[in-house]
């Protein structure tokens, strides 16, 4: 037979031994395993019956879809192309299962088990289970609602619930700082309503965990529910989530909380006694009066924060204001809160807007213009300057976290028109971030600070080939692979908890 003609002097030999792109993901099938979730899911889970495809199979298979860096449900097919992964899967599924078991798992397919991972469609129900027909039909037209989530939606969220709590047994923190944040999702979908941007969304409002660095808890929200719309009962529910251990809760939180309601549950004992008082800082609205107290301030401090060891000014300026909002002014019971103003001169920002209308608040000083913040707390002995760096630095991990969501993981594209189903897809996104994250500290500290499609690209999407060996199916990657996939692997091994 004659041979084909080819650019290149590269010889292509079909080889049928199962390969996979997706070597990296052994570890996290370990990680999976070692941490308990195929067992937590038998227990907390019950949407798929005693038919087909189990709750342990769906939930892995939406968790590694995220993973992988597909962005929905379709994507699973890229999986179940991947012939060693698949391979990869099959195996873990079966480890520790006694032979009466494995026989059970292949009768729940009566027409024979045609595929490794569920099929879109199949994802598809699975998720729709979770969606509330009676809680949508109490929606009013033009009014902000949060239809309450049904038992299946709780049950998975409660798993996200039971992965800190073992990641917390294995690497505890006393002290809990929640960060609160919502976020735009634009969607083409016609059934979502419109947000404050004008275009169709949802906006779930997130609650970080900084100490952890994972998302304690998230509630999915339709485009039209304002940031600040029920915050204390987001936070009642995110303190109910925190695992043993914990014994002092901190919060930082923009201006959708800046309401009296809020900053009084925060700073009353008996709202949450086991944890005292919820020592808070919160972005003040800049109102007519607030400006005026600013402007009455005389003693304004430069703002200094420390890089690299040296000391630097940051451009800002900051003064003790007196201001009591007049929300505030009949709570006889409670000590007034403490205000700051920060104030930064204004130069190339002016010029860059063109005589657009500015996006903040501003004051003029000696007919200087100065952008204006304020910040109110209940940390009334800590120093301003540390007061301020300590607030600002809820920026930084927490609305990251939702563009890592939105964007390194599947939480950009919602997969359906019906709430409860992009509600459960929301929260498998959050499992799968928060599974990453507990992999990021077992790397080491010089993997914390890099975005997913880092670690994807260097450690993840990494070529492999299986074969069977000695009774034994080994993985067959690079030198360079195998080295910190031993190194890994041995640090997960090592990961023991004891949940109390």
């Amino acid at each position: 037979m004659p041979t084909r003609r080819t650019v290149l002097p590269i010889v292509v030999v079909a080889d049928d031994a199962p390969t996979t792109s997706y070597a990296g993901l052994l570890p996290y099938l370990e990680l999976w395993r070692q941490l308990g979730m195929p067992r937590l899911i038998e227990e907390t889970v019950a949407i798929c019956g005693g038919q087909g495809w189990t709750d342990r199979q769906m939930v892995l298979a939406l968790v590694l879809v995220n993973l992988a860096g597909g962005g929905c449900m379709t994507d699973i097919d890229h999986l179940e192309a991947d012939a060693g992964l698949c391979e990869l899967i099959r195996t873990q599924e079966e480890i520790g299962l006694k032979r009466k078991e494995r026989r059970a798992l292949v009768a729940r397919f009566r027409g024979g088990r045609s595929r490794t991972v569920p099929a879109a469609t199949q994802i598809a129900a699975f998720l729709e289970a979770c969606h509330d027909a009676a809680e949508e039909a109490k929606r009013a037209a033009h009014t902000a609602f949060i239809p309450a989530a049904n038992a299946h939606l709780q049950s998975l969220w409660a798993l996200n619930t039971g992965l800190l709590a073992r990641w917390q047994a294995w690497a505890p923190q006393t002290v809990a700082t929640l960060d609160g944040d919502a976020t735009v999702v634009e969607t083409t979908k016609h059934a979502a309503l419109f947000c404050y941007q004008h275009v169709r969304a949802y906006q779930p409002y997130t609650v970080w965990w900084a100490e952890q660095e994972a998302v304690l808890h998230s509630q999915f929200r339709d485009g039209n529910v304002p940031a600040g719309w029920g915050v204390i009962e987001v936070m009642q529910q995110s303190l109910a989530m925190l695992p043993p251990g914990v014994q002092q809760v901190f919060t930082r939180q923009d201006t959708a909380a800046y309401q009296a309601e809020f900053l009084v549950w925060c700073e009353r004992e008996r709202e949450h006694p086991g944890y005292g008082r919820i020592q808070f800082s919160v972005s003040v609205d800049v109102t007519a009066e607030f400006r005026k107290a600013a402007l009455a301030a005389t003693e304004w401090t430069p703002e200094y924060r420390t890089v690299k060891g040296r000391r630097e000014a940051t451009g800002r300026e900051w003064a003790e204001v007196v201001y009591v909002p007049n929300s505030h002014a009949v709570l006889s019971d409670i000590e007034p809160f403490r205000y700051l103003a920060v104030r930064e001169k204004l130069g190339d920002q002016l010029a860059l807007l063109d005589g657009e209308a500015l996006p903040f608040q501003t004051i003029t000083v000696n007919k200087v213009p100065y952008k204006l913040h304020g910040i109110v707390t209940n940390r009334r002995e800590m120093p301003a300057d540390e007061l301020i760096a300590w607030h600002y630095q809820r920026c930084g991990k927490s609305e990251e976290a939702h563009a890592v969501m939105k964007e390194d993981f599947a939480g950009g594209v919602l997969p359906s028109a019906k709430f409860g189903a992009n509600a459960a897809w929301w929260a498998l996104v959050v499992l799968s971030m928060n599974l990453e994250r507990i992999m990021r500290g077992l790397l080491g500290a010089g993997w914390r600070s890099k975005r997913m499609k880092a670690i994807r690209y260097a450690l993840l999407v990494r070529p492999g080939r299986l074969v069977s060996h000695a009774r034994q199916l080994c993985l067959r990657v690079p030198k360079v692979v195998a080295a910190w996939l031993a190194t890994l692997r041995e640090a997960i091994v090592t990961l023991t908890w004891q949940l109390t």
